[in-house]
Parts: C-alpha cells; structure tokens; sequence
C-alpha cells in the first residue's frame, strides 16, 4: 500500500511542473515565429483579467477583425522588433498599439501584455482568408 502512495506521490509531483506548463505556456515565441503563427488565423478565447470571450480574425496581411461582448472593432497586427505581437484599432485611429508577449498553450496562444493584462486562446482555425464579423457568444 506504501508503494502505491508514494508512486502516486511521486506522480503528482511530476505532474504539478506539466499541469502549470498548460495554464502559463511556453516559451516566448520570437518575431519570425509569431508572423507564421498568427498571420491567417481565427483565435477565440477569455480575457481573465477583463472577464469577457473574445474573437479576433487576422488575415493574411495583418488586417484583424476583433469581437468582444462589447461590439466589433478593426484592426491592424504588427510584430515589434523585440518580437511582441502588436494589435492597433480603429478606435483611436490605430495610433496606440497593445503589444504581447506570446507563448504557445496546448489550445494555442496566451497574450501577456503590459500591467497583468491576459488573454488566452481556446480555439484557433488556421487558413483564413479573409474575415467576417461573427455573433459572438460570452
């Protein structure tokens, strides 16, 4: 009976660096890496430090269509020299861009931006062409 505790102890243990690897990601992912990745790709996921479902569409060319409970708003990414993507909307005339360190998750990237902001993504579909507004449920 002893053997099976420490076993399972000891499988715990491992498990506890592998679990918290899924919820924080990986590495951060460099600026040639990031445009393969997020370039042409549809990404939903939850904000927890705002507490809100999001969508955001890139096309090919850098072009994004973000959604959030609060409305549908355009946008432009960019990937900075020091290799963070950038996402810059209409509402201020793209003129103040909130740029992330990324790493990839198991469902495929989290977002850490300045002051704790956080987003993580639960479903990314690659290929994308060209991008419409969706209802967005949340």
């Amino acid at each position: 009976m002893r053997g099976i505790i420490l076993v399972g102890l000891v499988v715990s243990l491992a498990a506890g660096p592998a679990f918290a690897q899924l919820v924080k990601g990986g590495p951060l992912m460099g600026g040639a890496e990031l445009k393969a990745a997020l370039f042409g790709i549809e990404m939903t996921g939850y904000s927890p430090t705002f507490g809100f479902a999001w969508r955001e569409c890139i096309e090919p060319g850098g072009q994004t269509l973000y959604e959030t409970p609060d409305g549908v708003m355009k946008g432009k990414l960019t990937i900075s020299p020091k290799g963070a993507a950038c996402f810059a909307y209409e509402d201020d005339g793209f003129a103040t861009p909130a740029c992330y360190r990324t790493r990839r998750t198991n469902a495929g990237f989290r977002f850490e931006g300045d002051f704790d902001s956080v987003f993580i993504t639960t479903k990314v579909v690659k290929g994308i062409k060209s991008c419409k507004p969706s209802e967005l449920v949340g």
